[in-house]
């Protein structure tokens, strides 16, 4: 099993809820009370409880590697012509093959 997620606001809630229904650990910004929370901090705060951050922001591809902000893991969705059981089925599967320390950025 991996590391917890943390959906940051852009993700749809039924994609958390989907993913909790497969066995996932979910936190969404809603959750946390961090909707509106600049990227940045929640950056950090998915660094403080080692989650790995599920976004459909690309905003955070140029933190983590335009200026090499630390982080546990980034799991990038591209959510153009997607519906939410075909994100919540890519994300669960790559989670299944994921390792535990996997701290990897990755694009879905």
């Amino acid at each position: 099993m991996t590391r917890p997620l943390y959906c940051d606001e852009s993700i749809w809630i039924p994609v958390a809820d989907g993913l909790r229904r497969r066995g996932w650990t979910v936190h969404t910004a809603r959750d946390e009370d961090t909707l509106g929370t600049a990227d940045r901090e929640q950056l950090r705060y998915t660094v403080e409880n080692d989650w790995i951050l599920l976004t459909f922001d690309d905003d955070f591809l140029s933190l983590v590697k335009g200026r090499e902000l630390p982080h546990r893991g980034l799991i990038y969705v591209r959510q153009a012509g997607r519906q939410i059981g075909d994100v919540v089925k890519v994300v669960d599967e790559h989670l299944q093959n994921r390792s535990e320390d996997n701290v990897s950025i990755q694009y879905l």
